[in-house]
């Protein structure tokens, strides 16, 4: 099952502090064409569509399309320091 790690879920939370969303919008995990900025995935800020499934716990929600999460069952969302910087990382076991 796809995971959020609590260093992910502190940093989403932190995003929301300092940026609120709106009351339809939530971070959503993207990749290629929705995510257009470097990398291969990045977080946006959308609304839920009835293809989405959501993660977090309630704390900080994340929404991840069904197929893409499908694809993703067996990694981690993390947020880590590496020597690139700190980012967001999906770990694939």
């Amino acid at each position: 099952m796809f995971k959020i790690s609590q260093n992910a879920l502190n940093e989403l939370t932190k995003m929301l502090k300092k940026s609120p969303l709106d009351d339809d919008l939530y971070y959503r995990l993207a990749i290629k064409p929705i995510w257009s900025g470097a990398g291969d995935f990045g977080i946006v800020k959308d609304k839920k569509l009835t293809s989405d499934i959501v993660f977090g716990e309630n704390i900080c929600n994340l929404l991840v399309d069904k197929e893409l999460a499908k694809e993703l069952q067996k990694s981690t969302f993390d947020f880590k320091e590496t020597p690139q910087g700190k980012g967001f990382t999906l770990d694939i076991y």
